[in-house]
């Protein structure tokens, strides 16, 4: 569990500074281009958004991981200690569910773009690829659901209000 841990985390932390670096760099040399050279690039603003929707996604499973995603505290300190632990369960299961159900429903979503040919307006990329984003991260988050259900049912991982 710990090996699949670390390697996630260290997926997830490239994903992050690979795409927020590619995006902070296009939107300077965009910036740059547009108003000393007063010529923009064409494609820029796309690949921007690109980097912003991958490190979106790769933010739901990295969110997943600590629980900054799910959970209502004030909610949870209205019952008491022996229920508490049964409502983090239950939220754990629905959270797993629901990646599972998303990961499912945009890989169908992915597929259907890349079989539809349709491609991005100045990247001239599959479409596929842009939206490939979500799956790739609600598997991620589905993985880091489990991994965090395991840990509540047999590792009786204590949350902070269970």
């Amino acid at each position: 569990m710990k090996k699949l841990d670390w390697i996630l985390d260290k997926i997830e932390t490239s994903a992050f500074v690979i795409f927020l670096s590619v995006m902070t760099i296009d939107v300077f040399v965009q910036v740059i281009f547009r108003y000393i050279i007063k010529a923009s690039i064409p494609w820029s603003e796309e690949l921007a958004r690109y980097c912003m929707v991958y490190t979106v996604f790769f933010g739901v499973s990295a969110g997943l991981r600590v629980g900054a995603h799910t959970g209502v505290d004030a909610f949870l300190m209205v019952f008491p200690r022996k229920v508490r632990y049964y409502i983090v369960l239950l939220e754990k299961i629905i959270c797993t569910l629901l990646c599972a159900a998303f990961f499912c429903l945009s890989t169908q979503l992915t597929v259907q773009l890349f079989q539809g040919g349709q491609t991005s307006p100045t990247l001239f990329i599959p479409m596929g690829f842009a939206y490939m984003a979500m799956p790739i991260g609600f598997f991620g988050g589905m993985i880091r659901c489990v991994q965090n259900l395991i840990e509540h049912v047999f590792l009786k991982k204590k949350t902070q209000n269970a």
